[in-house]
């Protein structure tokens, strides 16, 4: 059933077992730090300073 009034689309139905709630559910703060894009921009963050430390930051 869906639950929630925080996101759009699929949110109130995709429930997050270890949050115990629904994508909806959650605040917009916890939501962007479990979310796939943020966890890509953290990883390309990561990416882009092992290039600088390689390249410039000699």
């Amino acid at each position: 059933e869906p639950r929630g009034e925080h996101g759009f689309g699929y949110d109130p139905v995709f429930y997050l077992p270890q949050h115990g709630r629904t994508m909806a559910e959650l605040e917009p703060r916890a939501k962007n730090r479990i979310s796939h894009r943020a966890r890509a921009a953290r990883k390309a963050r990561e990416i882009l300073r092992e290039l600088w430390e390689e390249t410039i930051g000699r």
